[in-house]
């Protein structure tokens, strides 16, 4: 089969694109000149731009979530091309495999990496465009609640990290938000969940197993924080696994249970798992002697949050400068109070102009109003400059385009990153 992506280069898609290819289908696409991360695992696929593109009848068109309202899928169904949506291909393709869906606000592409390395036999879609499909018995899936769009999937095993509000251009309320999450639940043959989270406890039914540290889930464990990372302790066993901070340690329990659901010994998981590492874009750290520059995809007061423990473990006697890069106006002005309660935990913030995308247009008199609420210094992306200073961290936070400006820097002041 021939395979013509229509927005190749989204996280997902271009995960996909890695799957059918590695499964023996010849996969194409079509996607904006505009660089995006995901496009380096694309070198070997032809990928077209939206003014050079050579469609034909005979292949099969896949539509990325972002396209639906494009005009190159309308000018598909006119000529009646055959196609489907990325969700609905995602589906009806992997129908056959257990299908695992991984699911939450927080933590998702971590926990699907973990599985996806924990799991012998299993094919893979990884938000940070990671894809597998050489596996044949499993299908592990990190599932987007955006637009509801894990509402079209029907897995074997759900694993819900967390239930924090999010995405309020498609979500108008909080209580939106918590029912699509229950509505997959009710999809799910066997559901695992954080059992600690107020909000997974209000759509919790009798197919749930619940872990936290809490004494009233189903399992419970607890953590330690060691020199190289963490222990965790779960049923009388004790795993090491190198990372700091406990959204990792409920990230690990959540993909070790549903390992032993998949009939995973704890002699497995220790051996994979003490050498687990970030999938990209997930605390990138870059240091010399004197300079430590870091990047992380958080974008949610709590992911910021998160971030902010994790350093100060790793580094407690730093100062840590932020420049963070919100992402959607609608987000940053439902959560403009969580934002400002998370950024205040740093020594300096500076404020990155929003980035925009095919969800929102901006706009710059909402934008005023937050940044006005927000309180921190508004520049630019080519103004952030480097100085170095005894013990001070520069934090790079977003999910749009300021990646690439933490790798221009890292260049222009890091001769040999470790």
């Amino acid at each position: 089969m021939i395979y013509y992506l229509v927005g190749i280069k989204g996280a997902g898609m271009s995960a996909l694109a890695l799957c059918l290819s590695q499964q023996g289908h010849i996969v194409k696409g079509v996607d904006s000149e505009t660089f995006f991360y995901t496009q380096k695992k694309l070198n070997d696929f032809c990928v077209e731009d939206f003014t050079h593109m050579n469609l034909k009848k005979s292949y099969f068109y896949i539509i990325g979530n972002a396209y639906v309202n494009h005009s190159l899928f309308k000018t598909i169904k006119r000529l009646k091309y055959k196609y489907m949506l990325y969700p609905q291909f995602i589906y009806n393709y992997f129908k056959d495999y257990s299908f695992i869906s991984v699911c939450g606000s927080h933590g998702k592409t971590t926990t699907t990496k973990m599985l996806s390395e924990l799991i012998d036999n299993a094919s893979y879609i990884i938000g940070d465009g990671s894809g597998n499909g050489h596996g044949s018995q499993y299908f592990i899936m990190e599932s987007c609640e955006y637009r509801d769009t894990f509402l079209n999937y029907y897995p074997k095993f759900c694993l819900i990290l967390n239930i924090d509000y999010d995405h309020p251009d498609y979500f108008k309320t909080k209580d939106d938000y918590i029912l699509s999450y229950k509505k997959f639940s009710e999809q799910s043959m066997v559901v695992v969940a954080n059992g600690d989270d107020e909000n997974i406890n209000k759509i919790k039914a009798d197919y749930f197993i619940t872990y936290g540290i809490n004494d009233d889930n189903d399992v419970k464990f607890s953590y330690q924080i060691k020199n190289n990372g963490m222990d965790v302790f779960i049923l009388g066993q004790s795993f090491f696994i190198p990372l700091f901070g406990k959204h990792y340690a409920y990230d690990f329990v959540g993909a070790y249970l549903i390992s032993k659901l998949c009939g995973l010994t704890d002699e497995d998981i220790i051996s994979k798992i003490k050498n687990f590492k970030l999938p990209s874009r997930r605390l990138t750290i870059k240091k010399s002697d004197d300079l430590i520059l870091i990047h992380d995809y958080a974008h949610h007061p709590t992911e910021i949050s998160s971030v902010y423990e994790t350093l100060k473990i790793m580094y407690p006697n730093y100062k840590i400068k932020c420049f963070f890069q919100p992402h959607t106006i609608s987000r940053s002005e439902a959560l403009a109070l969580e934002f400002k309660r998370a950024l205040g935990k740093f020594d300096d913030v500076f404020i990155i102009r929003t980035f925009t995308s095919v969800r929102e247009e901006a706009d710059l008199i909402k934008e005023a109003k937050i940044y006005k609420l927000w309180d921190y210094k508004v520049i630019n992306l080519e103004d952030i400059s480097i100085k170095k200073f005894t013990n001070t961290i520069y934090l790079f936070l977003g999910a749009g385009d300021i990646d690439l400006t933490f790798e221009k820097l890292v260049k222009m002041n890091i001769k040999k990153p470790n």
